[in-house]
């Protein structure tokens, strides 16, 4: 039997203006009421989840910043993996010398080379470079100034962040061209740095010891449960490690292609159509829920 169903967020749980599939919701909170235990595993830091969780009363665990975090439902922080010093500071000066916007996650909120206004003009242009005139952003923490950047911080060098004791835990790096960032993926390998995508034009990187898989293998096994008693839900890149794991791993329709070849079950609907409201009646179909 399953007694805990593990979800991404982004492009899995959550649609594009963060709400969810209301059937799916139904379904899912279902088992949640049966004593089914959720757990949110996401490349977000706990600011960008935290108005989800709230609006869903959703009180459970969380693996966050990819895997270099994890919380429990009462919001104590557990584990903390941060980036190793000589390696973050190596990844900071290359590519802000090839012009990526880099959001550093942090212990203590987003840190960036570039100040607050130009941070938010460079984020909104990789938002809308793919919109067309008459698409807009919808509204959520990643296209409101307000929210994204409660707890932002400007950095003139790498080296400042441990100075202040400030423990980095992922960065998002992304470019206007997509090119670019396949490009370099191959040459920061040596770093021995964990490097993944959430799509096409980013790079998530956390230290080599950290990514949802390693996080929630160790988090499964404290918590005493079977591979056979966990359902894992992910779309992207950076989901992969977690769904290579168990057997019961469900990547939805609009999921990357490597996410489709490491999971058991890819499944015909997309997180806007409400996936894994499918995975769950699979699970219901093999008398597992």
């Amino acid at each position: 039997m399953i007694k805990c169903i593990v979800c991404d967020l982004d492009g899995t749980l959550i649609c594009k203006d963060d709400s969810m599939e209301s059937t799916m919701l139904q379904s899912l909170k279902k088992q949640l009421d049966r004593g089914v235990e959720l757990i949110l595993a996401t490349g977000r830091s706990y600011h960008m989840v935290e108005e989800i969780l709230q609006r869903y009363q959703f009180h459970c665990d969380l693996i966050l910043n990819n895997g270099a975090e994890y919380r429990n439902a009462q919001n104590d922080i557990l584990t903390l993996i941060p980036m190793q010093q000589e390696a973050f500071v190596q990844i900071v000066r290359i590519l802000n010398h090839q012009g990526y916007l880099l959001a550093i996650h942090t212990d203590q909120g987003l840190y960036s080379c570039h100040d607050k206004d130009a941070f938010w003009d460079y984020h909104i242009k990789l938002l809308t470079k793919n919109l067309s005139e008459k698409e807009q952003l919808p509204q959520k923490t990643f296209t409101i100034k307000e929210k994204y950047l409660k707890d932002f911080h400007y950095m003139q060098d790498p080296q400042d962040i441990y100075k202040q004791q400030v423990k980095p835990l992922k960065i998002d790096a992304r470019h206007l061209d997509a090119q670019l960032t396949k490009g370099i993926k191959e040459k920061l390998q040596s770093l021995h740095l964990d490097i993944s995508s959430s799509f096409e034009e980013n790079m998530e990187i956390t230290s080599n010891h950290s990514n949802k898989g390693k996080l929630l293998e160790k988090v499964i096994e404290t918590k005493g449960y079977a591979k056979d008693e966990v359902a894992v839900f992910g779309d992207g890149e950076n989901d992969c490690a977690m769904l290579s794991l168990y057997p019961y791993s469900f990547a939805p329709q609009n999921a990357v292609k490597k996410a489709k070849e490491v999971a058991n079950y890819t499944l015909t609907t997309t997180n806007e159509q409400g996936a894994v409201k499918e995975g769950i009646e699979i699970l219901e179909n093999l008398g597992l829920l």
